[in-house]
């Protein structure tokens, strides 16, 4: 797929209401799925609030008529207290049925915002690299994630628009108890509203989709003054008032932006409000001189006066419920905009196998890997990162990569994890490209180790086990892992040893020297037994003897193993069997020490370099 199959503007483009329509049966398709009987009985409880204000409304009509018609007679006061009666059990179930149905909301809010986080984390998981190293992808992802309760809302909004819907229509029944057209007159005034509603949810829903960036820089600038890793940095450079000032802009910027949208509506929400007040007045005046003529009751007049006050805040609740609803399905299409992303969708995700059933990786790597004429550059660059590069890596042979900074050593180690495809050439495992296998069964027999390694602030035995997720409870694999890089003596030394939280995140927590937690990340590649172990410079923190133990105590346990590593560091590389040198992303030399300081290349060069230094 080209780049531009992957287009972020048009993700982010305001759906259209025809577009919209189709998302309100998925939305309750999900919740359905979640608890039926919560939506069955808040669906009820809809219809019956729904009716209860209006068959209030006319039980009290019944009540002023029966008073008006009695007074001056001996009469029962059966007839009055029947209604009463009815009208508080309406009102005493009402509050019953309501805390039941709250509760319920909440429950049903909950289990479905689970079910959502697990479909969303889920599609993230199953996204290829690329996409989380294309900046504009997180604009969508923070979109999807943060709209996640519009989910939640919707469904309750639409039962919401019911209950409004059929309250409303009982009352138009009401009210034309005083004149068939009072109800046009109140709609009339109110309408109005419907439209600039409809305008203002368009343009704040567009202002904050505008705004995502701003505020991912604004997140950014706090996050950098608050993260304990950057601490220390901040206050010697004295970056505080610099990342507090962008901060400050960057929320005068969405402030700014916000208001300028409030103000612009506001005489337009008075007059609006001004106009639907009259249309009140009117009809109440029209039903006072209606009851003065004695075409109406008292009673009738009564009810009037309530139900055209119900049907002008009603009216003006179901628009702006009705915008509601346009806005929070506006807001669940992000949701859904990343489920639908299709993987291939970006360049630089991986190619599908070429067969239904992929071949399985063997656990056994028999001949090797062999890279032919690998050419690669990342999405949306121009300039290739690897060119034409090839070179084998025989089956249990200890195999180092090494060149100058920014050569491509670590571009490469993504190839060979298949995080990425080459744009052209081909990388082979047993005499079968890559493509070929199944991508898990692939992974499945690759243990990466990587500069960049993440610092798990969970315990130690966690912290080790992660590189088996499988075994990680087993305590017993986890200290022989741990005791084959050397990481034992480091926990052992812990407060509470395998049980020690590492990090600074939980106020137990103890956190470790850069080597240190160097040696538990290879510990995690010791947890696995997996046939090809790849190491990005993982001991750069490292002294140059610690490093040394610990490779020549990877080379002992690694009989069986293939081991590709990056070093910079030449009394470890020249332990290798075979060196790949690398310059401007092409392999430029390739094979033993002796063999290539013989040839007075490349490599001889950075060895009498680096040789220097210690002489």
């Amino acid at each position: 797929m080209s780049y531009s199959a992957y287009d972020p503007e048009e993700l982010i483009r305001l759906r259209k209401l025809p577009e919209l329509i189709p998302l309100i049966p998925r939305v309750l398709l999900l919740i359905w799925q979640v608890s039926p009987w919560m939506v069955i009985f808040i669906g009820v409880m809809a219809v019956i609030s729904g009716l209860v204000p209006p068959a209030i409304l006319f039980l009290m009509k019944l009540i002023v008529d029966t008073v008006a018609e009695n007074r001056s007679v001996d009469a029962s006061w059966l007839i009055v207290i029947v209604p009463l009666a009815i009208i508080f059990g309406l009102w005493v179930g009402s509050a019953v049925l309501d805390s039941i149905n709250n509760l319920v909301e909440t429950i049903l809010y909950e289990r479905t915002e689970n079910t959502t986080n697990k479909q969303l984390l889920d599609k993230a998981c199953k996204l290829d690299i690329a996409f989380f190293e294309a900046p504009k992808f997180y604009d969508q992802l923070q979109q999807a994630n943060e709209h996640q309760w519009s989910l939640q809302s919707l469904p309750i909004q639409m039962f919401s628009l019911l209950q409004q819907v059929l309250q409303l229509g009982a009352l138009i029944g009401l009210l034309s108890l005083l004149h068939p057209l009072a109800f046009v007159a109140l709609v009339v005034t109110v309408l109005p509203r419907f439209f600039l509603e409809g305008h203002m949810t368009r343009a704040s829903f567009k202002l904050h989709t505008e705004l995502t960036r701003t505020m991912r820089q604004l997140q950014y600038s706090s996050e950098v003054l608050i993260q304990r890793e950057k601490a220390k940095e901040i206050r010697i450079f004295k970056l505080g008032d610099m990342f507090r000032g962008r901060f400050l802009d960057f929320r005068d910027v969405y402030i700014s932006n916000n208001r300028k949208l409030l103000l612009r509506f506001m005489a337009y929400n008075i007059s609006l409000s001004t106009i639907s007040t009259l249309g009140v007045g009117a009809v109440s005046i029209y039903a006072v001189i209606q009851a003065a003529e004695g075409s109406i009751t008292v009673g009738t007049l009564t009810m009037v006066f309530g139900a055209a006050q119900q049907v002008v805040g009603l009216i003006g609740g179901l628009i702006s419920m009705l915008n509601s609803v346009y806005q929070t399905s506006l807001e669940s299409s992000r949701f859904f905009e990343l489920m639908d992303l299709d993987l291939q969708s970006i360049d630089g995700a991986l190619a599908p196998p070429p067969v239904e059933s992929p071949a399985i990786v063997s656990s056994d790597l028999k001949h090797g890997i062999e890279l032919e004429h690998v050419s690669f550059s990342y999405p949306a660059v121009d300039s290739e990162v690897l060119t034409d590069v090839s070179f084998f890596i025989p089956a249990k042979s200890k195999v180092a990569i090494v060149g100058e900074n920014g050569a491509g050593k670590t571009t490469l180690v993504k190839l060979l994890a298949r995080f990425y495809d080459p744009v052209s050439g081909s990388i082979k495992l047993d005499g079968r490209d890559y493509r070929e296998y199944d991508l898990d069964s692939l992974r499945a027999q690759l243990s990466v180790v990587f500069q960049d390694f993440v610092r798990y602030d969970i315990s130690a035995s966690e912290n080790v086990g992660v590189g088996n997720i499988e075994a990680i409870d087993d305590r017993q694999r986890v200290i022989a892992a741990a005791r084959n890089c050397g990481a034992d003596k480091v926990i052992s030394g812990l407060p509470r040893g395998y049980d020690t939280v590492l990090g600074r995140t939980m106020d137990e927590g103890v956190d470790l020297s850069g080597g240190e937690w160097q040696q538990i990340s290879i510990a995690r590649a010791f947890m696995s037994e997996t046939p090809i172990l790849i190491l990005d410079e993982p001991t750069a923190a490292m002294d140059s003897l610690r490093e040394r133990e610990l490779y020549e105590q990877i080379h002992r346990l690694s009989q069986d193993k293939t081991v590709v590593f990056i070093s910079h560091r030449f009394s470890t590389v020249r332990m290798a069997d075979l060196i790949v040198v690398i310059e401007d992303g092409k392999t430029i030399e390739v094979g033993s020490h002796d063999e290539l300081v013989k040839q007075q290349g490349k490599y001889f060069r950075m060895f009498e370099t680096q040789a220097e230094r210690y002489r």
